[in-house]
């Protein structure tokens, strides 16, 4: 990303725009440092309800009319609500920039909460709610977390909770983005074929109405661990296991814990797929995965399985863990993870949408844009020793066990941690 420019305007919004000359397109995305996180208990869910009404009318156009002119010369419009960051997004054809900027603007600054729209849109994100309940391999990871970070925002859903959605007034989601999304928050980022001085122009004359800057306090997290287990009917038991692993602020620990991701599960060749899967024939699903944020993360594998094989599958899985952590990974599995990742990353680059918000998240948690380069040489000198050592550092925390399903005389909490420690 060599043609990334940077600028700060006067009432504290940051503009960003990464040229790409050889596309005809614009993906303009303002994204907010705002999340789930930030919210009270009372007001859990709030973000998320937030990101839905911001396309449900301002002062000067409808819901309809906001769907209208975004299709009108082909473009889409979306957005999405994350533990740490909300993001609204738009991608249109070059020559409709100003548009999509206007657009942008325009739902975050003047968006009206109209009682009735509140409420017609707070049945439909009940329906989420209610759809994300009966999907095992998405809830799931919300009891996850809730038992990693008890009595923490950052255990909350980001959907929030029944009472909480049917709770949330105009008032509360007028008095949160006064309160939250303030210029100092927000980035505006562009990718595509635009120049950085139209952006800017375009920014000065249409985001003239943010909250001026505010100061923050920080959100702290703490994982804890734990044994959770909800019973449901299915004909599988769904499974999450999962340990503590870096923030992203140590980004030399976070390269060598991807390595170990790539070998253990992130893939056909990975060797949960192997074992679990293709030699052992315990399940259709099994991964390995991780989340990161500003003060904490964890490390996690999800499958699922027949009620009557889930133990064996635990069983299978931390021997996988443990073979790691006593006689590390061989030369062969390093050089392939170290060329997935790589590919990976600089594969995403052909994507405007993946640049753009990788471009947001860095100047979030790291406040400039990371080159590529120095993000190929770190991967590049991680050693043997590295990933065995971060193995024995993420696998030797605490766990965090979660259950969905209903299964007879499944492991506890103890059971595995004795697995774990033998």
């Amino acid at each position: 990303m060599d043609n990334v420019e940077i600028q700060t305007l006067d009432n504290g919004l940051t503009i960003i725009t990464d040229y790409i000359p050889y596309i005809e397109t614009a993906m303009i995305g303002l994204m907010s440092s705002v999340g789930s996180i930030h919210e009270s208990e009372n007001l859990n869910g709030i973000s998320h309800f937030l990101e839905h009404m911001a396309f449900k009318g301002t002062t000067s156009r409808s819901y309809k009319d906001i769907a209208e002119i975004i299709e009108d010369i082909g473009g889409d419009i979306n957005a999405y609500t994350s533990k740490d960051h909300t993001f609204f997004y738009t991608k249109v054809l070059k020559e409709y920039l100003e548009t999509g900027i206007d657009i942008l603007s325009d739902i975050i600054q003047n968006s009206v909460f109209d009682e009735v729209e509140t409420n017609k849109e707070r049945n439909v994100i009940l329906q989420e709610l209610y759809n994300s309940l009966d999907t095992p391999d998405d809830i799931i990871y919300d009891y996850f977390i809730e038992t990693a970070y008890p009595n923490q925002p950052m255990g909350k859903p980001i959907l929030g909770t029944e009472n909480t959605i049917k709770s949330i007034s105009p008032y509360d989601l007028k008095n949160y983005i006064n309160n939250n999304y303030s210029a100092n928050r927000l980035y505006l980022i562009v990718c595509g074929n635009v120049k950085h001085s139209d952006v800017v122009n375009l920014a000065k004359r249409y985001f003239n109405k943010l909250n001026p800057i505010k100061c923050f306090n920080d959100i702290s997290s703490s994982y804890k661990g734990g044994y959770i287990k909800k019973d449901k009917k299915l004909e599988q038991v769904h499974l999450m296991l999962g340990f503590q692993s870096s923030n992203l602020k140590d980004r030399v620990q976070l390269f060598k814990e991807n390595i170990l991701n790539s070998i253990l599960g992130g893939g056909m060749s990975s060797r949960l797929f192997q074992e679990v899967r293709e030699k052992q024939n315990l399940v259709y699903t099994i991964y390995s995965s991780m989340s990161n944020f500003d003060d904490t993360g964890f490390f996690y594998i999800y499958t699922c399985a027949d009620p009557s094989k889930i133990n064996k599958v635990i069983d299978a899985s931390i021997c996988q863990l443990k073979n790691i952590c006593d006689n590390g990974i061989s030369q062969k599995e390093l050089d392939r993870a170290k060329i997935t990742y790589k590919s990976g990353m600089l594969m995403s680059l052909e994507s405007p949408s993946a640049r753009m918000r990788l471009i947001g998240r860095q100047l979030q948690h790291y406040n400039r844009i990371i080159p590529n380069k120095e993000s190929i040489e770190m991967i590049d000198s991680i050693s043997l020793d590295d990933v065995r050592n971060v193995a024995n550092d993420i696998f030797s925390s605490i766990p965090t066990i979660a259950f969905v399903g209903n299964g007879d005389n499944l492991y506890n909490f103890d059971e595995v941690k004795s697995k774990l420690s033998k």
